[in-house]
């Protein structure tokens, strides 16, 4: 196994690690070892800068793993659905034309993700449903005039402005939104906006520079960054897994399982442990603990 290894100054580092699909699922202790010691090195370096996060139990760490999974996996869907009905409305010229449209929302239904295309009042100008298996369900619909939006899409709507409008690092000249409801079923005018910055290059992960913008409709209550640094992992198509170390949580977040997701590729994880290192491996949206030769969730 042939790896390369790249530390970032500011506590973020990578390695790529080149080799087949049978090692990848066998980790050799050699390579765990390196993997561990890099995130090692990097947490004490950045303890200097900055106080590492908390050290959770393992029942917090197993609702932070689970929470992580589930929302990247959610993030995950609701972009491809925007990516998707983005890809069908540009086969319109009438779209193509359309200097109104002014960015997109996109709503849960049942196992169905709605995305509604949208002006600058805010109404909407087209729909496109994709189905659970990324297929679009009823055509295309190009509203001969505009039509009001729903109060859920009006609700999300204002929570994407406020978000995009919110200070934050930028990493990309074009950004992604999904934004998510976070009670909806009480009733409560709550949002989570996640802030993904756009690459039009399928071999590189622009993991660096994501965010999440926490809104009750009217104001922003908080947000977070999940990188120190613009950071992004070269995805070669010989490389069976990409590694970034991670100082901000205990556990990997959603957006590493997001982008695991759509790069289709492993993603190892280093994380601090007070001042020990934790190795984890993110595949097909599961995170997984390694441990040098053994592995558990």
């Amino acid at each position: 196994m042939r790896c390369v290894t790249q530390i970032i100054a500011g506590a973020e580092g990578r390695i790529y690690c080149y080799s087949n699909i049978i090692d990848i699922l066998d980790w050799s202790s050699v390579i765990i070892r390196v993997l561990i010691f890099l995130t090692v090195v990097l947490s004490r370096f950045a303890v200097a800068a900055a106080q590492l996060p908390l050290q959770l139990t393992p029942e917090q760490e197993d609702v932070a793993l689970r929470l992580a999974e589930t929302k990247g996996r959610e993030i995950f869907v609701h972009d491809r659905a925007a990516a998707l009905a983005t890809d069908a409305l540009l086969a319109l010229r009438t779209f193509k034309k359309d200097k109104r449209v002014n960015g997109w929302i996109t709503e849960a239904q049942g196992e169905k993700i709605a995305v509604t295309f949208i002006d600058n009042s805010p109404a909407a100008l087209y729909r496109v449903v994709i189905s659970e298996s990324a297929k679009i369900k009823g055509g295309v619909k190009a509203y001969k005039a505009p039509i009001p939006l729903t109060e859920f899409e009006l609700g999300a709507v204002t929570a994407r402005n406020l978000a995009i409008l919110s200070p934050f690092n930028r990493c990309s000249e074009n950004y992604n939104s999904v934004v998510l409801p976070e009670d909806q079923e009480s009733g409560a005018k709550k949002w989570s906006v996640y802030l993904i910055p756009g690459t039009k290059k399928k071999h590189i992960i622009p993991i660096g520079g994501a965010f999440l913008v926490h809104t009750d409709g009217t104001t922003v209550a908080s947000s977070r960054g999940f990188t120190k640094t613009c950071i992004t992992l070269e995805s070669d198509a010989r490389a069976v897994a990409v590694f970034i170390t991670h100082l901000l949580d205990q556990t990997p977040t959603e957006v590493h399982v997001f982008w695991n997701l759509w790069a289709k590729k492993p993603i190892a994880v280093g994380t601090p442990l007070n001042r020990d290192g934790k190795v984890w491996m993110i595949e097909n949206g599961k995170i997984a603990l390694i441990d040098g030769d053994k592995q558990e969730k």
